[in-house]
């Protein structure tokens, strides 16, 4: 009886043993940042350069600049632009004396608008007045506050029809 006894208290200490033994490790959590107010004395941060600005210029910058790009080429009356990522889409609308030249306008107008924005990657220029007027109605879109990603479908059927100017 008294091996049973015996036994029975080891296997109780055991088991207690198991249980407070085998719990998760308990750590403490993390203490909560301070940020101290900077004080008065601190000195502020130097200005940002007016380069480091223009680096961040919106695609609606861009879009502003390329179209005036545009329209200083001879032959161009008004010039529609919508850029979206690295790439411009310039629907152009052409003098009526300029209709024989315009594969030599439109080069033009592709070869200043990617000197004036280096960051393009391609740009495609259409004097063709459906692409001119869908170009349009993205652009009038872009300002009236959408985003360009809900147009995506409507520029990459533009950019199918347009064979790119430049690379």
């Amino acid at each position: 009886m008294k091996k049973l006894l015996i036994g029975i208290t080891l296997a109780l200490f055991l088991c207690a043993g198991f249980a407070t033994g085998c719990s998760p490790a308990r750590k403490p959590a993390p203490s909560p940042t301070k940020t101290t107010p900077s004080t008065p004395s601190t000195p502020s941060p130097p200005s940002v350069p007016a380069k480091k600005i223009t680096r961040t210029t919106t695609d609606k910058q861009k879009a502003e600049r390329a179209a005036k790009e545009a329209t200083k080429v001879p032959g161009v009356r008004k010039a529609t632009v919508v850029i979206s990522g690295r790439t411009a889409f310039i629907g152009l609308d052409l003098s009526a004396k300029e209709g024989t030249a315009t594969t030599k306008v439109k080069s033009d107008v592709a070869k200043r608008v990617k000197a004036a924005e280096p960051s393009l990657t391609t740009v495609n220029v259409t004097s063709d007045p459906d692409l001119v007027t869908r170009l349009r109605k993205v652009a009038e879109g872009i300002k009236s506050g959408k985003p360009v990603s809900s147009f995506s479908s409507e520029l990459t059927e533009i950019g199918r029809k347009i064979k790119p100017q430049m690379r």
